[in-house]
């Protein structure tokens, strides 16, 4: 496959909602509870344990400082904080039990390919996006909710971590 990186919100903007208790670039509250879904957390990747975690949710762009058009949405991190996933693991294994849509976007902002991922086959899926040289990266979405989950990247994109500052 394709060495890929994984992009997961950046530590600093989840420092920012659980001190500020506001999404970051738009001011709405953050709300917090306890986790009723399996998320994922956008910062770990780590699904959250139904009834027992506490979770954050607030809106966020997963466009921030990769394309000019923002698409803000809602997300959940971990409300007692976490540790970053780390860029260079591959594709979370823990979420590969869980059905997601994966959006190739070119460097215009443009979605080439839309394709969904199930049953484990989301390396695969993604090695068949990423053949496609003009897509620049994917944004893993949950195929349920519709929310963004993280970005895919090929090793040699580099673009600055994270979604929204």
């Amino acid at each position: 496959m394709t060495e890929i990186r994984v992009i997961a919100l950046s530590t600093d903007t989840v420092k920012k909602v659980l001190k500020t208790k506001r999404s970051p670039g738009y001011g709405h509250p953050a709300f917090t509870e306890l986790a009723n879904g399996y998320g994922p957390c956008r910062h770990c990747l780590r699904p959250f344990r139904v009834g027992e975690e506490m979770r954050t949710l607030f809106t966020c762009n997963p466009f921030y400082m990769v394309a000019p058009v923002p698409a803000p949405g809602p997300v959940f991190i971990h409300t007692e904080g976490c540790e970053r996933y780390d860029e260079m693991a591959g594709y979370p294994r823990q979420l590969l039990q869980y059905p997601a849509v994966m959006d190739g976007y070119d460097f215009e902002q443009r979605l080439l390919i839309q394709r969904t991922a199930a049953g484990g086959n989301h390396e695969m899926v993604l090695r068949e996006i990423f053949e496609d040289a003009a897509v620049r990266y994917v944004l893993v979405r949950d195929l349920e909710a519709g929310c963004f989950d993280f970005r895919v990247e090929r090793m040699e994109v580099l673009v600055d971590g994270g979604a929204e500052d």
